[in-house]
């Protein structure tokens, strides 16, 4: 083959994006077993690679459209919680089936001006999850108009209960580790 014939090679590998999120936890295992149940995700065949204590190195998980790479932590690492953005078809289902996983409930869904419903858990890993529901088409090209919806009470009020919950969130995260 010819240097004129060379396959231009693909930057991203296919079925991923420029950016890839990667969790590590104290069990991959575990943690794609609350995935499965709670999110819909699906391992990807043949990535998982462990070493030779069985700890596993990589594997990847599918969740949607999105590609997660996952790790074990090692013994002495310090925490590395995930934060995470989760588009659903129905928050509702996908907040309760996390909470009987064992995930803790940090924000409540709550229905923002910006045409969504959102809620935070916990995962049973410590891993804050932002799980988001569109539920309206806002057409952000006029100001004005943004202006007026932001500007009501209620929403005014959702933002507030949203960065409250935000940060006891994070206090809520950090206490989990804390306790490990």
């Amino acid at each position: 083959m010819s240097i004129m014939e060379v396959k231009k090679l693909n930057i991203v590998p296919e079925h991923y994006t420029t950016v890839t999120p990667w969790i590590i936890s104290p069990s991959s295992a575990r943690l794609i077993d609350f995935l499965t149940t709670a999110f819909d995700a699906q391992e990807v065949p043949h990535s998982r690679i462990t070493n030779e204590q069985g700890a596993i190195i990589h594997v990847v998980v599918k969740i949607g459209d999105a590609l997660v790479m996952l790790f074990d932590s090692r013994e002495g690492w310090p925490p590395t919680p995930g934060f995470l953005n989760l588009y659903v078809s129905d928050v509702e289902d996908v907040y309760q089936k996390s909470l009987k996983l064992g995930a803790t409930s940090v924000t409540d869904i709550t229905a923002l001006w910006f045409g969504e419903k959102v809620c935070r858990i916990l995962d049973p890993f410590g891993n804050l999850w932002w799980i988001n529901q569109r539920i309206e088409e806002i057409d952000f090209t006029k100001p004005e108009e943004i202006g007026q919806i932001a500007s009501t009470p209620e929403a005014v009020q959702g933002i507030a209960y949203i960065q409250k919950s935000l940060d006891e969130a994070l206090m809520a995260q950090k206490r989990f580790f804390e306790n490990r």
